[in-house]
């Protein structure tokens, strides 16, 4: 026991000392970059899941047990949402990464890493050595438990690097890594090795995949929106599997990156996009658009003649130059959607912070920008950035909080812009308030425009 906590303490980088050199890289601000490209992926039917915060039951599923997880099924194309783990069910069979999110037509951005890798944070420990100067996503090899190798697709930003030291490299899973995956919202980290002169992710040896009761890797930020970030399981049992590897917990930290509620830049991106169609219109930082249309039934309605507000269900979602989802709209017909009328969690309640009005207005009436957190009857607590009714009061039930509001004859869900964040104190509260990350949001809802088209 005395290991594990040794351990936990050196992913803390408030506990670690001795880090050495070479790292961290002082890695250059992110440089702007634009891409829209609608995705021919399959929302899937989200009917009775609109709820405020719904994230929260798959989290505190997560926390109170292990679930088996097959981070290498191949994406079936479901809407973006609320990560689901998979069961026992389903099979473990080898990367398939999702060619929705390839970008090869994007420019190349010279982060201050080798081979045009882009930063997972400002802070991310790179190696200077021959093994780590190698790393290049384009090279990189997944090979599933028969021995195929693929290729990852051809988009740095979906596969930020976490970290790299003594031959093993992190690459994170982003949120638009995993757009149209049923197990989406950045699902964690893969882990390359550097052997016999080649940087390749095996799924027979990366760490929980094929083991029963086993996880895969998640960063320091995703175990704290999965688990209770002031009461952590999820940590503890992830570093007894790191414990394989061989690395010291200095070792470890620098893979799993900082410990802190969320990764954000130094300072605030200057460049500005519009968006705009029948429904909204708004600008925001050089960040990536995806955007999906459907009928009733899931299909996709690749259409461009057919607007937003012609459709059963249109989603729209940004994601930053780290593929984190920072924006997320869903406009569904009132008819095609059926919120639940139970409650799920009676037991929990929610608080809203930093709630600047966001100049919107709807049939409801105005609403206001807000972290809104919510804590279960088990404690444990869990954020997210979202537009809510101005008149909603601070505190309540999440019970008796309704996610979408009206305008016209289609319903709005503008409730959980980003995955869920894992706060451990009223300092790191205070931090998120004034950070790069909050400021550009509350930039994009005083810009956002809801557009009744009756």
């Amino acid at each position: 026991m005395d290991n594990i906590q040794k351990l936990i303490s050196g992913i803390d980088p408030a506990e670690r000392d001795n880090i050495g050199d070479p790292g961290p890289l002082q890695l250059q601000d992110p440089v702007p970059v634009f891409s829209q490209r609608p995705v021919p992926a399959s929302p899937g039917n989200s009917r009775g899941k609109w709820r405020i915060l719904a994230a929260g039951t798959a989290i505190a599923a997560a926390a109170v047990g292990l679930v088996i997880w097959a981070p290498w099924q191949a994406p079936t194309g479901t809407v973006p949402a609320a990560p689901t783990l998979p069961t026992t069910e389903n099979p473990t069979t080898g990367p398939s990464p999702s060619s929705s999110v390839d970008g090869s037509a994007l420019p190349r951005i010279d982060y201050g890493l080798p081979n045009f890798l882009v930063p997972a944070n400002q802070d991310v420990y790179f190696e200077d050595s021959p093994s780590c100067n190698t790393l290049d996503l384009r090279t990189l090899d997944l090979v599933d438990a028969n021995g195929i190798r693929t290729k990852l697709p051809d988009n740095a930003n979906a596969y930020p690097v976490v970290g790299c030291v003594d031959s093993l490299a992190a690459i994170l899973r982003s949120d638009l890594a995993e757009a149209g995956n049923p197990t989406g919202n950045g699902s964690g980290i893969w882990l390359a090795r550097w052997q016999d002169g080649c940087w390749s992710i095996k799924a027979d040896d990366d760490t929980g995949i094929n083991v029963v009761h086993g996880m895969p890797l998640f960063t320091n930020p995703r175990l704290r929106a999965l688990d209770n970030p002031s009461d952590p399981i999820l940590k503890t049992e992830q570093l007894r599997q790191l414990k394989v590897l061989g690395l010291d917990d200095t070792g470890m930290g620098r893979l799993l990156g900082p410990d802190v509620p969320s990764w954000m830049g130094a300072k605030a991106m200057e460049e500005r996009h519009a968006f705009g169609n029948e429904l909204l219109r708004t600008d925001h930082p050089a960040w990536e658009e995806r955007e999906w249309k459907t009928d009733g039934n899931g299909t996709p309605i690749d259409d461009p003649t057919i607007g937003p507000n012609d459709v059963d269900r249109y989603d729209l979602l940004l994601y930053d130059l780290r593929g984190k989802k920072v924006f997320s709209l869903g406009s569904l017909r009132k008819g095609a959607v059926h919120e639940p009328t139970d409650c799920a969690e009676p037991g929990s309640t929610y608080a809203f912070d930093g709630e600047p009005p966001s100049g919107v207005l709807t049939d409801a009436g105005p609403l206001k920008l807000a972290l809104s957190t919510v804590a279960a009857a088990d404690g444990s607590r869990h954020s997210v950035v979202g537009l809510y009714p101005a008149d909603l009061p601070s505190t309540g039930k999440t019970c008796d909080v309704r996610s979408g509001v009206d305008i016209g004859d289609r319903t709005l869900m503008l409730t959980q812009w980003n995955g869920p964040l894992g706060f451990k104190n009223q300092v790191e509260f205070n931090a998120y308030w004034g950070s790069v990350e909050y400021t550009q949001a509350r930039q994009v809802a005083a810009s956002l425009v809801i557009q009744d088209n009756r």
